[in-house]
């Protein structure tokens, strides 16, 4: 789906993270100290941050929220919808943007509801958000992005405790004059690519699916667990991405070198340099921020944006930015943006 939606601003954008913080050594314990520094190299993650017992991808998108409403003095009276994104909800059921809607103090009369997007997420909450505010029914939309992805990792799956994080944004979407131009594809065949097996009705839980099993690689996993085909996904996104990016590019007007920034979802730091040679773009429009957090799942746009504030970056001179997600589905999601007007927080975490 090809789209531009006018009449839209990005009021604005935080994201929080959790404290807790495990450097890449200490889960690669047995490995040699030239062996870790060419995983780092590669994966481009140091450390990631993980969410302590009990704390949920809400609990980060709340503090996210709450700062960047207290940031930009919206009250809760001042939302007229909540979208929240993510592939670790609370429950089953409830939704829980119904609970955030809650804990926020927002009013009873919103609209809230919930998508189960993981990194393809963001430019989908932004799309949702714009189409409330363009068809009248909203005028400001609160999108919540954020998950707690390491959970369901197994300890003893290696390739992707070195990789996964937890992280939660928020970002509000108003009626004003800018454009946004949105490029949406998904592709159910690979479903089985990046998935979590048991939980849901095809696959209930049992004692069966919590056995973790031994793979080709020595990596641990039951089907509780999520399952990653690493080269899959990166064949993926190769094919998917650049098609994504160069259809907001023609819809917007814009050329390559217009953009000031490639706001790419932060897989690990080899596919984002595949991408930049695909799409041809300079090293420095497409910024690498997950040294310090690992893959974010939904959140990882959003906190690349506060993570790229905290380092310098101007955002006055922002009006050219595209954002691409891609991953779990499998699923492409690319936006087209201006943010020289949109105030970007650095994380805060909890």
């Amino acid at each position: 789906m090809k789209v531009k939606i006018d009449g839209i601003r990005l009021r604005g954008i935080a994201s929080a993270l959790p404290r807790h913080t495990v450097h890449v050594g200490e889960i690669m314990e047995n490995m040699s100290g030239d062996e870790l520094a060419r995983m780092i190299k590669t994966t481009g993650v140091e450390e990631i941050r993980t969410a302590t017992d009990g704390m949920t991808a809400s609990d980060l998108c709340f503090a996210a929220a709450k700062h960047l409403m207290e940031k930009l003095s919206v009250k809760p009276d001042d939302i007229d919808a909540l979208i929240f994104l993510s592939i670790s909800p609370d429950y089953i059921t409830p939704a829980t943007a119904i609970l955030l809607q809650d804990r926020l103090g927002l009013r009873k009369d919103i609209v809230a509801y919930d998508i189960p997007f993981g990194c393809s997420a963001y430019s989908y909450g932004l799309y949702n958000a714009a189409m409330l505010v363009k068809a009248g029914g909203a005028k400001r939309v609160l999108v919540c992005t954020g998950d707690t992805h390491s959970t369901y990792v197994n300890e003893r799956d290696r390739s992707l405790r070195v990789l996964i994080g937890d992280a939660g944004a928020a970002t509000i979407v108003e009626a004003g004059e800018e454009m946004l131009c949105f490029d949406l594809s998904c592709d159910g065949s690979g479903y089985d690519q990046l998935i979590i097996p048991a939980g849901g009705r095809r696959i209930p839980c049992s004692e069966e699916t919590r056995k973790a099993v031994k793979d080709e690689k020595g990596n641990y996993h039951s089907q509780e667990n999520t399952y990653m085909d690493g080269i899959g996904i990166m064949n993926f996104a190769l094919n998917s991405v650049p098609a994504a990016v160069n259809s907001v590019l023609g819809q917007a007007g814009w050329s390559k070198d217009d953009v000031a920034m490639y706001a790419m979802h932060q897989p690990n730091k080899l596919v984002l340099d595949f991408l930049v040679r695909r799409l041809r773009v300079k090293g420095t429009q497409m910024p690498v921020t997950l040294q310090h957090t690992g893959n974010a799942g939904a959140a990882s746009i959003p906190l690349l944006f506060g993570v790229e504030k905290k380092r310098g970056f101007d955002f006055s001179r922002a009006d050219k930015v595209v954002a691409c997600g891609f991953g779990i589905g499998l699923s492409t999601s690319a936006a087209a943006m201006d943010l020289s007007k949109t105030e970007i927080f650095e994380p805060i975490e909890i």
